[in-house]
């Protein structure tokens, strides 16, 4: 993607959207063996020379083409321009609206809309279709929302009398858009893909994109789609001068030339360290520090452990202040973290209402209030005065909740905060416009914890003993009870943020019992993950309107040792240590033994 924003693609401009490559050439099979060369694309060829008789075609008609006012060339289309990202996009508002438009007010024929991954490699692919050489788009490795009819478009029937409906999707797929988009960045992050992305890279951005060079590779394109092949000003011709401007952005544009050498292979000895989560067997704990009251949060910076307690929330970036509440005035306070001494106060903040929660952004400028009054208030931390002074001045206050809030938390590189409630419900607030984005169904008991994961956006949440895990788009992926004893509520919760792509699948829960549970989430078509067909066993007795989800949580370990309920948790970024604190002020650390740990060097 850094490539892509250097060469001057983004999103907001259609004509020259982000180029990803086709990276597997294999839609067939029921597994997918990444440690076999014969399944992924060749990456040092362009689409259009992916079979040999492809291959010749091209190089055919760039021999024999005579003309003196336009350039050879191999390929009158090309991979990347408005119309295969509309065609791509094809399902999801509001380029489904621009799809329309670009056909005239109404959809392409549906047999040739995007409708199967296997037709769309084999077309693009030069099998049977030498005027298709199109790449892929960055969704194909993160969104699977576009692969699905969600919002039931009309996209009319091909002539074989199927109607067109969600993308068809490969048997490895096992029929989940999720699973196909989370195999598909795998595929990207295998070690054939890094050992030979770089030829792709020298035919797009790089060496191979001109010259000598793009014409040994099989790699010109019309000359128009060339950044500086023509200088559109000096065109006078007003008719001629539309038709060029139509041409360039309709038909393709090549990215702008970053390389003039061949690019370098990218390392593929990245040794990862051990996952501890997937290792929790082999954890052992180590209490480090004893507070003299019950232990909420914990933070791990700059190799120092922070620690706070009740009502108290650790401020980003740096952590040197802290904000507090619950005071009989029900203000808000700001203190330093290393002396306790207080910097602002700011009352009247909820009228006399208490505030329940807090949750900050990670600039630290956001600060977002919950209080008795079922009201969230947004407040923006504003500087004034030759001392600096703070104050806080009130963005919005968000309205929906009908009972106090319990749990608020600010994600702001999906730039969404969330709520719970002791109404039982968690609504999704647009942290940039303040406005409502979504309720999530109604819990069978109020609110107690909730996380977004700042990588994936996945949005995990416990209601008494049920724990469930959303996509940020509202989808419930897993839903479970997590213990039989209905006093032992979840009090906190966490996820796995190391990697936005690798082992994203667990989750962790501290519980009334003072037990640290490890959970994997799976996919209800792994081997092992058979389950009763009772929807509400599935879900728990959460309301989903008779959907289930396709993923369910598995027990991998309960971490016991604690002997107080568990109330903050935290998975240090270096993967060296899982840190539990508790309502009695212990602080844990588990960490793998010596043992483990050379094992599992030994093994990578």
């Amino acid at each position: 993607m850094h490539l892509n924003t250097l060469a001057g693609r983004g999103y907001s401009d259609l004509t020259q959207y982000p180029v990803f490559p086709w990276v597997l050439a294999d839609y067939e099979s029921e597994n997918l063996n990444f440690s076999d060369p014969k399944i992924f694309r060749r990456l040092d060829k362009p689409m259009g020379c992916q079979t040999l008789g492809g291959e010749e075609e091209f190089r055919k008609r760039y021999e024999s083409w005579d003309d003196p006012e336009v350039p050879k060339f191999h390929y009158g289309s090309h991979y990347s321009s408005a119309g295969i990202v509309l065609f791509y996009l094809l399902r999801l508002p509001p380029f489904s609206a621009e799809n329309q438009k670009l056909q005239g007010g109404q959809f392409d024929h549906a047999d040739r809309l995007f409708n199967s991954l296997r037709d769309t490699w084999l077309s693009a692919a030069g099998k049977g279709n030498t005027s298709d050489v199109k790449e892929l788009i960055p969704e194909f490795f993160y969104m699977p929302e576009f692969l699905e009819n969600r919002f039931n478009l009309d996209l009319g029937e091909k002539q074989s009398g199927e109607k067109v409906g969600d993308v068809v999707l490969p048997p490895w797929a096992k029929g989940s858009a999720r699973e196909f988009i989370k195999k598909h960045r795998e595929a990207l992050e295998s070690d054939y893909v890094s050992e030979n992305l770089h030829h792709w890279i020298d035919l797009i951005f790089g060496y191979k994109q001109r010259g000598k060079a793009a014409e040994k590779a099989v790699n010109v394109f019309y000359h128009y789609t060339y950044e500086g092949s023509i200088d559109i000003d000096s065109v006078t011709d007003p008719a001629m001068k539309a038709s060029i401007l139509a041409q360039i952005n309709h038909f393709g544009q090549t990215p702008k030339q970053l390389f003039l050498k061949p690019h370098v292979k990218r390392q593929s000895d990245r040794k990862l360290p051990p996952h501890p989560l997937k290792q929790s067997n082999h954890l052992v704990p180590h209490q480090i520090y004893k507070s003299s009251s019950s232990i909420t949060q914990i933070v791990s910076s700059n190799e120092k452990i922070l620690v706070v307690g009740t009502n108290n929330l650790l401020k980003p970036r740096t952590y040197t202040k802290y904000a507090a509440w619950g005071f009989p005035d029900n203000s808000l306070r700001f203190l330093s973290y290393d002396q306790d001494r207080l910097l602002s106060t700011h009352e009247n903040l909820h009228g006399g209402n208490q505030i329940q929660c807090a949750s900050v952004s990670h600039d630290g400028r956001i600060v977002v209030t919950g209080a008795d009054d079922g009201l969230v208030c947004v407040w923006r931390i504003c500087k004034f005065g030759p001392r600096a002074l703070r104050r806080l001045q009130l963005e919005k206050a968000l309205c929906a909740h009908m009972g106090k809030i319990t749990c608020l938390h600010v994600c702001q590189p999906y730039m969404m905060i969330v709520s719970g409630s002791d109404d039982c419900t968690v609504i999704l607030w647009d942290l940039s416009s303040l406005v409502f984005v979504r309720q999530l169904p109604e819990f069978p008991s109020p609110i107690s914890a909730i996380y977004v994961n700042d990588l994936t956006g996945e949005i995990v949440m416990a209601a008494g003993i049920m724990l469930a895990v959303w996509s940020i788009n509202g989808d419930c992926l897993a839903v479970v009870n997590t213990s039989q004893l209905p006093s032992d509520f979840i009090l906190t919760v966490t996820s796995y943020t190391f990697s936005d792509w690798l082992d994203t699948n667990w989750y962790l829960t501290g519980h009334q019992s003072g037990a640290v549970k490890v959970w994997e989430m799976v996919h209800c078509s792994d081997k092992g993950s058979a389950q009763s067909k009772s929807t509400s066993n599935v879900t728990g007795g959460l309301g989903l309107g008779g959907k289930v989800p396709e993923y369910r949580l598995v027990l991998h370990r309960a971490l016991k040792f604690h002997k107080h309920p568990v109330t903050a948790l935290h998975l240090t970024s270096d993967l060296k240590q899982l840190l539990s604190g508790d309502s009695g002020g212990y602080l844990l650390s588990w960490t793998l033994s010596d043992e483990t740990l050379r094992a599992s060097f030994n093994r990578g």
